[in-house]
């Protein structure tokens, strides 16, 4: 009875955790928005709290500083995509698993907001080289690793030729990305239809296939 009383959870826990969770996503909104109205070097940790709510020092406890908040910000989507490769079947069918990937990979990436940010480091980097070493940890690296133990598994399994895994991952996801990513990424007004990306994503898996499939 009494061990079933300590596993027992305590409410007051459960909504203080949740409180910290929405004070942590106001912030990284707040960050955001003011990241891509101002550029990141005119914007403040002041601004982001005037926007936010709350105090400088919950930022700086949650976050460290503002390129803390800023590789907070890009961590969300990686880890978006890391869950999105994690759950790829290895036993089920390859080019399923793929086109589930690029849907889920152009999803993110054609965001406004996630456009608004690579823009944003594009244009800050040159001044501030730290910006576009953080964004690249956390954002291609690490959606590249992730792709590169999946395509890995799948070498090992037989189903595609064997060949450097984190080469063959990095090239799929730049073909992925491809001419399409570029005309968004340079014209905001332009918005890809779900048949221009399905039929990117077709043409994308065709040619990898065709290029590492195992000759029978």
């Amino acid at each position: 009875m009494a061990q079933a009383a300590t596993n027992r959870k305590d409410p007051s826990e459960s909504r203080t955790r949740q409180r910290a969770a929405d004070r942590r996503k106001a912030i990284l909104a707040a960050a955001r928005d003011v990241f891509l109205e101002r550029g990141y070097a005119n914007a403040s940790i002041d601004a982001i709290v005037e926007r936010s709510g709350g105090s400088k020092a919950t930022v700086y406890q949650l976050f460290g500083n503002k390129e803390g908040l800023l590789a907070a910000l890009v961590a969300e989507g990686a880890e978006e995509l890391a869950h999105l490769v994690e759950a790829l079947p290895l036993d089920g069918g390859l080019e399923e698993s793929l086109r589930l990937f690029g849907r889920g990979y152009l999803n993110l990436v054609l965001r406004p907001e996630r456009l608004g940010l690579f823009r944003l480091v594009v244009g800050e980097c040159a001044r501030v080289p730290e910006l576009g070493d953080v964004f690249y940890r956390s954002g291609p690296q690490s959606c590249g690793k992730g792709m590169t133990r999946f395509l890995g598994g799948v070498m090992e399994r037989g189903l595609i030729k064997r060949a450097d895994p984190e080469r063959t991952a990095f090239q799929f996801i730049h073909a992925l990305r491809g001419d399409l990513y570029m005309q968004v990424l340079l014209n905001p007004t332009r918005a890809p239809t779900q048949h221009e990306i399905e039929r990117h994503i077709d043409f994308v898996i065709r040619a990898f296939l065709d290029g590492y499939r195992l000759q029978q």
